[in-house]
């Protein structure tokens, strides 16, 4: 595999991993605000992450 399919599978793992800590953490307090979570920051910058690996590496190409 080469550096993007690696990229992509790690983005994907910490997602996951993410997603499973936020519902875990949701079951296990009752109530508390989704938006104030530290995993669901984790996720929104890690999908900001994403957007701006994806741009660059599209710009890239386009010059290659």
């Amino acid at each position: 595999m080469d550096k993007k399919k690696y990229s992509h599978v790690a983005f994907w793992f910490l997602v996951a991993i993410n997603i499973i800590s936020l519902f875990e953490s949701i079951i296990s307090t009752e109530g508390g605000a989704l938006l104030i979570a530290p995993e669901f920051q984790n996720l929104l910058l890690l999908a900001i992450l994403q957007k701006l690996t994806s741009v660059r590496t599209s710009s890239v190409d386009d010059i290659i």
